[in-house]
């Protein structure tokens, strides 16, 4: 990276952008334009022109706002640019006592903690069409699921609160709309399996996921979209804390308190985990022995749970990292105390 001189910062919006180009002496400009293809390649043939700067000696850094993203991140991989999708909390936390809020100083912000933060770039790869087809599968399922989810809340509390006559009514709707999101979950989770096995790669990484005990579709495809089918994301251990399980220490001097786990991480995906976690340890096996030890130990259950959600994440990067389906009498060397 030592070739990067600027750093472009855009805060993203679905109707705006707003840059910041920060180089040697500063911050050379900020300007508002429009997420449009259009306004976003005159932008940078304007910028590139007038301010000096080159596609190579420039690091292009905002953070992952969806599909609002997308206009500039094609734009970008179109010119071979180099990007770095930040995480928000990594931005919150650089701020400091800094004071105010507003799109334009959120942009400089961005672009000032790239220029000071090279040694944690992670470039962006551009996800494959499948993973992106997956990535947007998985939405919609998340939504008809929270449908699903709302709808059976209205109706159970209907049956509780409500005259016969007025329940009646309410469940006559409520279980259309249950009924439908229930197939359009179905059919969405046949759609992810059939791209799955119909690209190579993703078959054979899907083996080794559900291989490990109690991991199923739903995880594995999260799985696969989170780490770009374990290009961003090779370690266990950084997954883990993506995912919110890793316990932080938490001391100051001769006060120390109880490791917790921190609340900034993907919440999709860790509970995920606390699922297959809380189901390891209703059937008999390695997890559910574990589990009983501990808490007869004196540990608390929720730190045994969050201990096993490490095992599992483990047990997943392990399989694909060596390329091999779970045996349950192996031995890994990063099996959790």
């Amino acid at each position: 990276m030592a070739q990067i001189k600027y750093f472009i910062g855009t805060d993203i919006s679905k109707d705006w952008l707003d840059m910041c180009i920060y180089g040697p002496q500063g911050v050379l400009h900020k300007q508002q334009i429009k997420n449009k293809p259009a306004a976003i390649n005159s932008w940078i043939r304007q910028t590139c022109k007038s301010f000096g700067y080159t596609i190579d000696s420039s690091l292009f850094a905002m953070e992952y706002t969806g599909i609002y993203n997308h206009h500039l991140l094609h734009i970008l991989v179109e010119l071979s640019a180099k990007i770095w999708v930040i995480p928000g909390a990594q931005i919150t936390e650089s701020k400091g006592l800094d004071r105010g809020k507003s799109d334009e100083q959120d942009a400089q912000r961005i672009a000032i903690y790239a220029s000071k933060n090279l040694e944690q770039v992670r470039l962006w790869n551009q996800p494959r069409e499948v993973i992106l087809q997956l990535r947007t599968l998985l939405m919609l399922r998340d939504k008809y699921k929270s449908t699903q989810h709302q709808y059976e809340t209205t109706l159970n509390e209907s049956k509780t609160f409500n005259t016969s006559t007025t329940h009646t009514l309410i469940a006559s709707h409520c279980k259309v709309a249950i009924e439908l999101a229930q197939k359009e979950i179905i059919k969405l989770e046949k759609e992810m399996k059939s791209l799955i096995s119909s690209d190579e790669r993703l078959a054979e990484l899907d083996g080794y996921i559900q291989s490990v005990d109690q991991v199923g579709l739903i995880t594995s495809v999260s799985m696969i979209v989170t780490t770009n089918e374990f290009i961003n994301i090779t370690e266990a251990k950084k997954y883990a804390c993506y995912s919110g399980v890793v316990p932080f220490m938490n001391a100051s001097g001769k006060l120390k308190k109880r490791e917790r786990i921190s609340h900034k991480a993907n919440k999709n995906i860790k509970k995920l985990f606390h699922l297959l976690a809380v189901g390891s340890i209703r059937f008999k096996g390695d997890l559910k022995d574990y589990y009983d030890r501990k808490v007869a130990e004196g540990k608390p259950k929720m730190s045994v749970l969050n201990a096993i959600r490490n095992k599992i994440i483990l047990r997943i990067f392990a399989c694909v990292n060596a390329r091999k389906y779970y045996q349950k009498n192996y031995q890994y060397d990063l099996a959790v105390s």
